[in-house]
């Protein structure tokens, strides 16, 4: 089975509107529809963090970046350089 990647759209009285390339000889064909998932709505922390470690590092005056300084961690722990003893 050969696959074409085509971009259509479905319309309101829910037809699909597809332009078919002139070089796709007549025959049967299965469609398969993509569709973008709807964007997820985040989730209300009522007042409290959504993880214990939330805000770990807001105080520290040594790091700058959080993502950074956790990057630097793993990848200090995987190349064995974790020396806390």
């Amino acid at each position: 089975m050969l696959a074409t990647k085509l971009k259509g759209q479905i319309t309101p009285n829910r037809k699909l509107i597809v332009e078919i390339p002139h070089d796709m000889a007549p025959g049967a064909v299965e469609v398969i529809l993509l569709r973008e998932a709807p964007a997820k709505a985040a989730k209300a922390t009522r007042g409290k963090a959504a993880h214990p470690a939330f805000g770990l590092w807001a105080k520290r005056t040594d790091v700058n970046d959080s993502a950074t300084y956790a990057a630097d961690l793993r990848r200090q722990i995987e190349q064995g350089a974790d020396r806390r003893g």
